[in-house]
């Protein structure tokens, strides 16, 4: 029988593990420290507590959206979230479902997974395959309440995924549109 010291202190040894994997793969660019916004940190937290919602990220090249989603799942997994995290890039996603590279087993990872992220929607011009294959994902992760994180540069996420993508995506989600100046064009 287990005390709730005990369970307490391999939650606690669990929680660093998933927190360093997670860390792991966060890009180096990433690492730098900034203030996380309260809507961002809200959903994070939600997140940790159960609460599976969706989380749509918008707004200008260079807002911090990246940088946001990468913090917001560290702060959820840090808060107690045990899902497995995929952040996949618009570019690989299109890679691991290109008919001459498909790869099945990378897609089923990212449909399953605990909390997805589809980050910089709308930076490649997405075919009807790609469309097809983002339905797929979107509503295996609809049907199972799954939490899918999606950034991108465009506001319009209807017109750039159709009614039926993003319908399943709006539903449950928080849409945040960040503003402000391309953080990378600091003098």
């Amino acid at each position: 029988m287990t005390t709730p010291e005990a369970t307490a202190l391999w939650r606690a040894e669990r929680r660093e593990r998933l927190t360093a994997n997670l860390l792991s793969h966060r890009p180096e660019a990433f690492n730098v420290p900034g203030d996380l916004d309260a809507r961002l940190a809200g959903w994070a937290d939600d997140l940790a507590a159960g609460e599976s919602r969706n989380l749509i990220l918008t707004g200008p090249v260079g807002t911090g959206k990246t940088w946001s989603l990468w913090h917001a799942a560290e702060r959820a997994v840090r808060a107690g979230y045990e899902g497995r995290v995929t952040v996949t890039p618009a570019a690989k996603l299109r890679r691991i479902v290109a008919p001459s590279t498909a790869d099945p087993l990378e897609f089923d990872r990212i449909a399953t997974a605990g909390l997805a992220a589809l980050d910089d929607l709308g930076s490649v011009r997405l075919s009807e395959w790609d469309l097809d294959h983002l339905a797929e994902l979107a509503d295996t992760r609809w049907s199972a309440l799954l939490p899918t994180v999606i950034t991108s540069n465009v506001t319009n996420i209807r017109a750039l995924l159709g009614p039926r993508i993003s319908s399943r995506l709006a539903d449950r989600a928080l849409v945040v549109e960040l503003d402000g100046p391309d953080r990378r064009r600091q003098p």
